[in-house]
């Protein structure tokens, strides 16, 4: 199992990738020509007037809600009118002042023009170090809120129509003495100037959803159309992994978040700041930041972000900040005005929350941000910010596509010849696998593999001790056609029953070609192995009409691309299709070949643990909640992957299965085909007739829910963790999940583990 599948981040803790100034609202510096505008406050709808039946406040599944004006008053008060209705635009009206939190702050502007304003927050309190969460001994100025837990003389007024009116404690006129003094310790200036940008926050409590809506505004003119905008990391790109984004509890937009996280904001404990553009990188960084790679450690807030990985390449800037230019054809991202920064604006603070290490903080330290473009661009010395970034991996698999033509003499006892070809998608010629050096270098591989059946893998008569594919290589065995194709002949038979364990293959079956050809990525002379997206064909065994059956489609790749950018398992031969994958990761396949024979040994006190896909890779993103991490031995046994909370940081909702599924993959009843997994290989591992299984159900549900509890609850309905497979096939043992959890049951898996 690849190290890549421990590569989650922190679930719950933070948003994406957040640059170059912050997100959210913008103003410009004097002199600098205007970026793009805002598009204006959202339109709120007219709320419904409220009825008897109206939905109370903290039942509401749903909130609609809108700030429609602030003005900041002679008094320095804010004022701010504010309506809530829920999904049907119905009135609520039980609204309370203890429901409600609030922050203004202003976008101040930057040397560097209005692609890099600041926001500073006027509602601050100073924090004061624990010498138990870090090295800090000074006291910090950090951003909050102002709301019933800080205050009780905010005047709250509801004017029982779905509308209401707040007024601030916070003069931003005449703020706190302690506070200033603060801020004058640490270079910050929080004067109020009606000038600038200013934004109102709202943060919504006690309720069941969460919400907050922002008001962007120019206090001296009351305007709110047409202002600057400096919106550099949308909430949407963030949840396309965070699923959703949800930080302190109910803060979950990004534009909301950099009202507090903004420069002047520390935490006194670790003297780390939680400016949103260097903290959200270096928590993504991790354990790849050069400074915790050298021995030291990344906390902030009390939490350790020392050990995570982020689960695909982090030079994959766009991902998170996505621009006209630099997310073209990104279908998938949403853009914003200033997303592309991250490719146009070099500072210190962007660049040194990633490139930490002594040899670039000296580099920083003794550079002006204004200089920084003079070299970070296309023209400068250092070349463009965007091609320092480039990920030249991808860049060459982009040039690799196999394509399997044809399988031939695939009934049983023929052994199966699988034509295919290795092309360059960008020019359309076909690779000489005999003589390209990408196919003859040092470490090339091409692999073609055979699997059955596609009703469920088993590869049961495959003449090897495991249950994975048959596999030819495709560079010494093949065969030249002489037209860019290639054929190979399998060294095994499709299984006729006529040799041990004595079980012939039906159905269709699966031929795959998978490998890595070679490639200088650097035009150093080195050559590095590219992943090549792996290629499967379906095929008939015995199909009565000679058409092949697909294998069920459970897990949508897209999704699992969303976050991983790439799937690379297996030093890199097993590449971006779950078709691929499954073949291997049966229910039939153990790690117990490998396990006798591990390096460091596991300490789950099994003698084999399933490698099906089902439970495999549930176990891997459930560390969070399982009782007992999942433990697999890897290749040669050389390591044993240790799948723990420490490990393991899945970012979004486990509930939500439709985050990897297609849209009722993941319902009851399974499909019939499904097989038991298999827990104890045996006497015979080529005999899958003495095999102990989990029933298919409680395979799934027991590899996320593995408590005392909930395994007694599955037995109790059915389930087993100890039948074979002919006890599930001859309806001796039947597992009654359906019952409660199918389609329209009070416990429905569609319900319960479909949030969304």
């Amino acid at each position: 199992m690849a190290t890549l599948m421990r590569n989650w981040i922190m679930a719950g803790l933070i948003g994406l990738l957040v640059a170059c100034g912050g997100g959210g609202g913008g103003d410009r510096a004097a002199g600098v020509e205007p970026g793009p505008e805002s598009p204006g406050q959202p339109v709120p709808p007219t709320p419904i007037p409220p009825a008897p039946s109206a939905v109370p406040y903290a039942e509401a599944e749903e909130l609609r809600a809108f700030i429609t004006e602030v003005t900041i008053p002679d008094d320095g008060r804010a004022v701010i009118d504010f309506q809530v209705a829920d999904g049907n635009d119905t009135a609520i009206t039980d609204l309370t002042k203890d429901d409600v939190r609030f922050i203004v702050a202003k976008l101040q502007t930057s040397p560097l023009g209005n692609s890099t304003g600041t926001w500073q927050s006027y509602v601050n309190r100073v924090g004061d170090p624990d010498p138990d969460e870090g090295p800090g001994t000074e006291p910090r100025l950090q951003a909050t809120y102002e709301g019933v837990r800080n205050t009780d003389d905010g005047e709250f007024t509801n004017n029982g129509d779905g509308t209401y009116r707040y007024r601030m404690v916070l003069n931003v006129k005449d703020l706190d003495e302690e506070i200033l003094d603060q801020a004058e310790t640490e270079g910050l200036d929080l004067s109020y100037d009606p000038d600038l940008v200013h934004r109102l926050g709202m943060q919504f409590d006690n309720a069941q959803v969460y919400v907050n809506p922002t008001y962007d505004f120019v206090p001296a003119t009351g305007a709110t159309d047409g202002l600057m905008s400096m919106d550099i990391a949308a909430t949407d790109n963030c949840n396309s992994c965070h699923d959703p984004l949800r930080i302190h509890g109910r803060r979950v937009e990004v534009k909301y978040c950099v009202t507090c996280h903004n420069p002047g904001s520390t935490d006194a404990s670790s003297t780390n700041t939680v400016d949103m553009k260097v903290m959200i990188h270096k928590i993504h960084m991790g354990a790849n930041l050069p400074s915790v790679v050298a021995g030291g450690e990344y906390i902030v807030g009390g939490h350790d972000y020392s050990m995570l990985h982020y689960p695909q390449d982090i030079r994959n800037c766009v991902n998170c900040h996505a621009g006209s230019s630099t997310g073209a054809g990104r279908d998938d991202l949403t853009i914003t005005s200033q997303g592309d920064n991250w490719a146009e604006v070099p500072s210190g603070a962007v660049c040194g929350s990633c490139h930490d290490g002594e040899g670039a903080t000296r580099h920083i330290s003794g550079q002006d941000d204004a200089d920084c473009a003079s070299c970070h661009s296309e023209s400068g010395f250092a070349g463009s910010i965007a091609d320092s970034h480039r990920i030249p991996l991808d860049e060459a698999r982009a040039t690799f596509a196999a394509e399997i033509l044809s399988v031939d003499n695939s009934m049983p006892g023929e052994q199966p010849v699988v034509t295919f070809r290795v092309s360059d998608p960008t020019t359309g010629e076909d690779y000489d696998l005999k003589n390209d050096p990408a196919f003859t270098g040092d470490g090339a591989r091409v692999a073609v593999g055979i699997a059955w059946s596609t009703s469920d893998y088993t590869n049961t008569g495959n003449e090897g001790d495991n249950a994975s594919q048959v596999q030819a290589d495709a560079l010494a065995d093949s065969v030249d056609n002489g037209d860019g194709t290639y054929s190979v002949t399998l060294p095994v038979a499709i299984p006729d029953g006529s040799q041990a364990p004595g079980v012939a293959a039906s159905g269709s079956g699966a031929a795959t070609v998978e490998g890595h050809p070679v490639v200088d990525l650097h035009g150093e002379g080195e050559l590095e192995e590219v992943p090549l997206t792996n290629e499967v064909k379906f095929f008939s065994i015995d199909e009565a009409g000679g058409s092949a059956e697909d294998r069920r489609q459970v897990v949508d790749l897209g999704n699992c691309l969303t976050c991983h950018g790439h799937l690379d398992f297996h030093g890199g031969n097993r590449s971006d299709n779950i078709d691929s994958c499954v073949t291997c990761h049966n229910p039939r396949n153990t790690d117990r070949r490998v396990r006798d024979d591990a390096s460091n040994p596991p300490t789950d006190g099994k003698q084999e643990e399933t490698l099906d896909f089902k439970v495999m890779v549930h176990g891997i993103h459930a560390a969070g909640i399982r009782e007992n991490p999942l433990q697999i031995v890897g290749f040669m046994g050389f390591t044993t992957y240790v799948y723990d909370e420490d490990q393991v940081h899945y970012p979004g909702d486990l509930s939500n299965c439709t985050a990897c599924h297609t849209d009722d993959s993941f319902t009851l009843p399974l499909a019939g085909s499904v097989l038991g997994t298999t827990v104890d290989t045996g006497d015979d591992r080529a005999d899958p007739a003495d095999d102990t299984v989990m029933t298919p159900t409680t395979a799934v549900c027991s590899s996320c829910h593995d408590d005392t509890i909930a395994k007694s609850h599955m037995q109790s309905n059915g389930g087993s963790f100890a039948t074979t497979q002919a006890a599930i096939d001859e309806g001796e043992v039947i597992e009654e999940c359906s019952v409660c959890h199918g389609e329209g049951r009070n416990a429905d898996v569609a319900d319960v583990h479909n949030p969304r």
